[in-house]
């Protein structure tokens, strides 16, 4: 393990800019054996709610020992599933160890493949693809995406993708043929390719989305940008002439760009946001191809390792601990794989 996360002081320094109840809080997640209160009486107590089934939703609920972390299990007596009081972290309903995450999240930010990571941690495949969406859809809400002051943005295209598909559903159909993975030049224009959004100011405010298989128009553009640039910001977009709308309707002034590498007196130009699209298209060749469906979660990773490039302290691995501990989300492997593809007509 490296460095990083040997050294005690960086975590001491992190904790101690918690609150009280988060340092409880993350005591409880932790060191789950050390807990004075037990897991079933805290939950009732400070949430007022019956333990109830996850799978057939039966309120008769015993309890079924520990399991090796120390954490009560239940039993349902109508289906008999065994599960451990549900939480909305991902750490405090995992069976595996907290050194285990945080080797996987260092693995993470080295940019090991699902193969790797899993190796080194010592975990299954699937159990290294499953953290990997948990972490990146905790992080999602680390970002606030807000932009002020000169914004630049840029539209980004990347080929549409139903990796990992194929084998789960046999009425799967593509809607195209099969081709072997890469575009040739000759296909470049004929192969459907999926629309992503690039939004940075010139400070760390970076916000980009997949937008969908079309070019946005001004209903996207504003369910998009509408509460995400500040009033009274400079806007530095591309030839699309939905920014004109957008620019009048949210009170921004607008630069539009008529050639890539233009710059306006010396300072307004949209080169750090193309240099993203860029980044993100050298980021995604290292898995191999990405399945549409999950480009969200992948552009927050690289948010995550832009952030933790530019900014000389925070976003570290510890920090990325944290932020999963804390998290008020969840994804269940099911809500995982019911994840569809980018519609046509979608920009969300």
């Amino acid at each position: 393990m490296s460095n990083e996360i040997n050294k005690a002081g960086e975590v001491f320094e992190a904790i101690k800019s918690l609150k009280p109840s988060q340092i409880k809080y993350l005591k409880n997640v932790l060191l789950p054996r050390e807990t004075a209160v037990s897991e079933e009486k805290q939950h009732k107590g400070s949430h007022d709610v019956p333990l109830v089934c996850p799978k057939c939703g039966g309120s008769s609920i015993i309890k079924c020992g520990r399991n090796r972390l120390g954490k009560q299990r239940h039993r349902c007596k109508n289906c008999k599933r065994i599960f451990v009081i549900p939480s909305k972290s991902p750490l405090r309903c995992s069976k595996k160890t907290v050194q285990q995450w945080l080797l996987y999240m260092e693995c993470m930010a080295k940019g090991m493949s699902i193969r790797k990571s899993a190796a080194v941690v010592g975990i299954n495949m699937k159990t290294s693809f499953y953290w990997r969406h948990k972490i990146l859809n905790a992080l999602k809400l680390e970002f606030k995406d807000n932009l002020s002051g000169i914004v630049e943005i840029d539209e980004t295209a990347i080929s549409e993708s139903f990796k990992g598909n194929h084998s789960k559903d046999e009425e799967f159909h593509m809607g195209r043929p099969p081709r072997k993975r890469g575009v040739k030049l000759s296909e470049t224009y004929t192969v459907r390719r999926v629309r992503i959004i690039c939004c940075l100011d010139r400070g760390e405010g970076i916000f980009s989305q997949v937008t969908g298989i079309k070019r946005p128009n001004i209903q996207d553009l504003m369910s998009l940008l509408e509460n995400r640039i500040k009033t009274g910001s400079t806007i530095c977009t591309n030839n699309n002439s939905g920014y004109i709308t957008v620019a009048r309707k949210l009170d921004l002034k607008l630069y539009k760009l008529a050639f890539s590498n233009q710059v306006v007196e010396e300072a307004y130009h949209n080169q750090k946001a193309k240099s993203f699209g860029r980044e993100l298209k050298r980021f995604l060749v290292g898995f191999n191809g990405v399945a549409t469906k999950y480009l969200n979660n992948y552009i927050t990773w690289l948010k995550w390792n832009y952030l933790r490039k530019a900014c000389k302290t925070g976003f570290s691995v510890i920090e990325m601990l944290l932020v999963v501990a804390f998290s008020n989300t969840w994804l269940r492997v099911c809500d995982l794989r019911s994840v569809s593809s980018m519609p046509e007509t979608s920009c969300a």
